[in-house]
């Protein structure tokens, strides 16, 4: 939701003729894999995963940005919508994998962000820790990240817009990437 929000401002401010144009949306899909690591370190997550308002870090940096996402509910990424799309990116490598998993017929149009912007041979092609879960705190059940990894986490996302904001001009004006 952050890169959907921020790749949609970048456009507006640099690429107005194109924003109108390209319809840029987030939605999420929560691998296997991740469910079973967090179950063995006894997390729980609540049943259903989406249509949940953004994480108080997401709010508060978007915010910042002059974004208000305060409306904004996850939503689960369907079949139509990999489909639909001619560009899927993913956060991480376990993300896409599942994506492709699912999806077999789409691997031409599924990237890491990373991967997207810097190349398939880049040396970390995840945003943050895919494997990386919150503590959950006892009273509240909030999560409780480790100081400074959403920010981290963030700064990769901006990375990525900064010198990528190119490519996704030339993607979306059906230029050759090379």
């Amino acid at each position: 939701m952050i890169a959907e929000r921020l790749l949609q401002q970048r456009l507006k401010e640099n690429h107005p003729q194109l924003a109108d144009e390209v319809e840029i949306g987030s939605a999420g899909i929560v691998p296997r894999e991740y469910l079973r690591h967090a179950e063995a370190k006894g997390i729980t997550f609540q049943y259903p995963f989406f249509g949940k308002n953004p994480n108080i870090y997401a709010i508060q940096y978007l915010a910042k940005e002059g974004i208000d996402v305060s409306s904004y509910r996850s939503r689960e990424l369907t079949r139509d919508m990999v489909l639909e799309a001619d560009l899927v990116l993913a956060i991480d490598r376990l993300i896409k994998g599942e994506v492709l998993h699912l999806y077999p017929e789409t691997s031409g149009k599924v990237f890491t962000f990373k991967e997207f912007v810097f190349g398939a041979k880049y040396p970390n092609l995840d945003i943050g820790d895919p494997m990386k879960l919150p503590d959950v705190d006892d009273e509240t059940g909030a999560w409780l990240w480790p100081e400074g990894y959403p920010d981290s986490y963030i700064v990769e996302i901006e990375q990525c817009l900064l010198h990528g904001i190119d490519k996704f001009v030339q993607y979306i004006g059906g230029k050759s990437l090379n």
